[in-house]
């Protein structure tokens, strides 16, 4: 999905209590708020996008939620989507590969200036110039056409032989093209750095120093069977695929995959403003964009509320949008399992905070 920027004016509005961080729902302090005139707008302004709808919505300023509510039916039937219900987030994921990858900088097990061939066998020659780097930003030259289907099972040193066996698109370093397969590439690297499995990296030195509850990835037995889990609904689903349950493995994994709920996202943003994953220069790094305004699994702009970076991730079933106003220090996530373009839900949601 593309990504935008909204040129809005930011004005202060009311807020509630912050979320505590050890809560796991969101959804009592949503209804405790209804009567607040910005909850109001915010609401009237999500029912106002043409199409019915159908996900969650949550509002923070300073951390503090001004809106979280959820419309629909996470199973399509009678099951109502509140403030902390599960969805896949698809691209958004890249936002946590990339922090991985920093988070390893920061630890000295890998340089961001690093070639492929320092941490991968059998490198062909047409690609011994891309960095992690040119990864990280989609300037690597590897085309955003090429790639195995989702349910691919081969192993991780199979799916790289593959993919460096592609022809590149362009010279390394030289032109702006989203490829999937450059994060998958950069989870791999996760892994031979690491020495760990990237979704055991991803819990131990992303999920827990953030303070996440209810974020894995598809497959993790406890989002699979948790009552707050989404349907997975689209016109060639099969019967019992949610967010939690479907295909994962190297055709996915880095670039998606991630299963997360709203307040969970916002634990995310505290965590990235603070230091407990990331410190300054590593922060810095993250969102400084490259070739065009793509920086480290976020894109870059401002608005009327000074710098954003914002993400949007769309598949079967899910489509999503997280925008964060650094400067404002305002976050508006957007979450929907429903057929609803969430970035027109994100804009009206802006435009009734701003």
């Amino acid at each position: 999905m593309n990504q935008r920027t909204h040129g809005v004016r930011f004005v202060l509005v009311a807020v509630a209590a912050a979320l505590p961080a050890g809560v796991a729902s969101a959804g009592d302090q949503a209804k405790g708020r209804d009567d607040t005139k910005i909850y109001r707008e915010i609401d009237a302004a999500v029912r106002k996008v043409p199409g019915d709808f159908w996900g969650t919505v949550l509002c923070a300023k300073k951390g503090e939620i001004v809106f979280a509510r959820g419309y629909g039916y996470a199973d399509y039937d009678k099951k109502p989507n509140g403030a902390d219900t599960l969805y896949e987030i698809a691209s958004c994921t890249k936002q946590f590969t990339a922090t991985a990858v920093l988070r390893l900088e920061q630890q000295k097990k890998l340089k961001t200036t690093d070639t492929l061939d320092k941490h991968m066998k059998g490198v062909p020659a047409d690609k011994k110039k891309i960095t992690i780097d040119h990864l990280l930003h989609h300037i690597s030259g590897i085309s955003g056409k090429v790639g195995v289907p989702y349910a691919y099972t081969g192993t991780r040193d199979a799916y790289l032989e593959k993919m460096l066996a592609e022809p590149l698109a362009s010279e390394p370093g030289t032109k702006y093209e989203y490829c999937n397969v450059g994060y998958a590439m950069l989870a791999a690297i996760v892994e031979i750095a690491s020495g760990r499995e990237f979704e055991e990296y991803c819990r131990k030195e992303l999920f827990a120093p953030a303070g996440l509850v209810d974020t894995g990835f598809i497959g993790d037995e406890r989002l699979v069977n948790s009552a707050r889990i989404t349907v997975r609904k689209c016109d060639d689903c099969q019967p019992g695929w949610t967010a939690a349950k479907w295909w994962y493995g190297w055709g996915y994994r880095g670039m998606g995959g991630v299963v997360t709920t709203a307040p969970d996202l916002l634990r995310w943003d505290r965590a990235l403003r603070g230091d407990k994953i990331l410190n300054a220069a590593q922060k810095a790094k993250l969102y400084e964009p490259a070739l065009e305004t793509y920086a480290c699994g976020w894109m870059v702009g401002t608005s009327g509320g000074g710098k954003k970076v914002t993400h949007g991730g769309g598949v079967r079933g899910y489509g999503c949008v997280i925008s964060r106003w650094l400067d404002a220090d305002v976050v508006v996530i957007v979450l929907s399992n429903g057929k609803v373009n969430p970035h027109t839900v994100e804009d009206a949601v802006a435009r009734a905070l701003f």
